[in-house]
């Protein structure tokens, strides 16, 4: 499952499960979205976020990523590690699955930045 953000003038990031789920996850736990816009960021229709939804996502993830060395992940449940993926399937634990990359976080970041007047998920 894949969802692509998109820009009102047509720029556009696409991102994976595997990312994205822990991504909602830290932006609730950090108070950035409330809980019911992370339960539709998590389902595949279109969520419309604000210029100033962006601006505060972009502001939080400048300030964590600080905190988050380059060859970290975060985990679904919050929890960070710098361990590399090895992409394996642990079936036994699914949540084990999900992790959000520095990288891409930091991409994230920059395409909120950029998005002033807002973007739609979906």
């Amino acid at each position: 499952m894949s969802w692509t953000l998109e820009t009102p003038d047509g720029a556009s990031l696409g991102v994976n499960a595997w990312n994205w789920r822990p991504t909602v996850e830290l932006l609730e736990r950090a108070g950035i979205i409330d809980a019911e816009t992370a339960g539709l960021l998590g389902c595949n229709i279109d969520v419309e976020l604000s210029g100033e939804q962006a601006r505060r996502i972009a502001e939080f993830l400048d300030t964590y990523l600080a905190g988050l060395p380059g060859d970290g992940r975060v985990m679904l449940d919050g929890s960070t590690t710098t361990e590399p993926d090895t992409y394996e399937l642990h079936r036994d634990d699914l949540s084990r699955n999900y992790s959000a990359t520095a990288d891409w976080l930091r991409t994230f970041r920059d395409f909120c930045r950029a998005a002033t007047n807002g973007f739609t998920v979906g």
